[in-house]
């Protein structure tokens, strides 16, 4: 038996009511290396006497509500930021949620080494962004960072962090908050399986991306010094020098081999993607945690959603979600 789906759009222009939008068809979706949510939403200029005239406009806030618990439960807010309309009277309206802040406010910040999580609470406060919860992290490069977005700098200043430890760290908005950690928190832990709720499955290999070599090379102007060569001695054999090579400064020299040993564990790994498609579940975005059972692909286990698309028709709800397939917080 099929869940008894039920959502409504509403959509509010500053200092007025919120009203009801009709729309045939709302696409939901983020991912761990968007900054923002995203909601489209498909509607329709007055198309009979049925389907009211509708009047939104760029700026109008619009929200999506799900009703599946049986009270009204609000499952994205944000402001309607593209619109378009054609000839036929359809209109196409997509709204991003607070992450829009994160992309379109610009950074000018010295960093002097101190920890990732006290840089990162320094930017957020520039810009009058609430902070939800940032755990701590550990110290990152000296660096001045500018020309870039908030979130921009925020990635880079996470990726250096997955570069020395080979932990990664992800940043996400929840409720008009901003938190940064290596998993985000859950109260179920929701199953997808053959038989039942799941639709498809879809699972890739590739050694595309990987490395096998290690390349430690001295940031001297003047002539290039290889200082280190890190060796995966297995995968090279297997799969032939594949040579990454990256520059340390004169300071890291001493952690040289430390840093290539990272950056060869990060690298030398076959990657791996998988999707499934099922019947939508409200609570299950980028960043929770699902089970997953499919004989053919063999997935089989917990997964971490790396990225989702719930697609929202009347009286019906489907998803789509790219699986983190790393372990370790990775």
């Amino acid at each position: 038996m099929l869940p008894r789906y039920h959502y409504e759009v509403r959509f509010q222009k500053p200092g007025k009511q919120a009203l009801l939008l009709p729309f045939s068809e709302a696409t939901w979706s983020g991912s761990r290396q968007e900054a923002k949510r995203s909601l489209a939403v498909k509607t329709n200029n007055g198309r009979d006497r049925f389907w009211p005239d509708v009047n939104v406009e760029e700026g109008d806030l619009i929200e999506l509500i799900s009703f599946m618990s049986g009270t009204p439960r609000s499952l994205f807010t944000g402001m309607i930021v593209d619109l378009g309309r054609t000839a036929k009277g359809d209109i196409n309206a997509v709204a991003y949620d607070f992450g829009f802040y994160l992309l379109n406010n610009d950074v000018a910040v010295v960093s002097t080494g101190e920890a990732a999580d006290q840089l990162l609470k320094r930017i957020f406060a520039q810009h009058g962004i609430p902070v939800g919860g940032i755990g701590a992290m550990p110290a990152v490069e000296k660096q001045v960072i500018r020309g870039k977005s908030v979130w921009d700098a925020v990635v880079d200043v996470l990726n250096q962090v997955f570069r020395s430890t080979g932990v990664r760290y992800w940043c996400w908005i929840d409720q008009g908050k901003i938190y940064v950690g290596t998993q985000r928190g859950q109260t179920i832990q929701w199953k997808v399986q053959q038989g039942s709720n799941l639709l498809n499955a879809e699972r890739k290999r590739s050694i595309a991306d990987m490395r096998t070599v290690v390349r430690v090379v001295g940031s001297d102007s003047e002539y290039i010094s290889v200082l280190h060569d890190e060796v995966d001695s297995i995968n090279a054999k297997r799969y032939g020098h594949l040579v990454k090579v990256i520059e340390i400064q004169d300071e890291d020299r001493g952690n040289k081999i430390e840093v290539a040993k990272q950056e060869l564990q990060n690298l030398s790994r076959v990657k791996e993607q998988a999707s499934v498609t099922s019947l939508g579940i409200d609570d299950v975005i980028a960043g929770t945690k699902i089970e997953v059972y499919e004989e053919i692909t063999k997935l089989q286990g917990v997964f971490t959603v790396f990225g989702d698309s719930h697609t929202i028709r009347p009286g019906y709800h489907e998803m789509k979600l790219d699986l983190q397939m790393e372990v370790n917080g990775r």
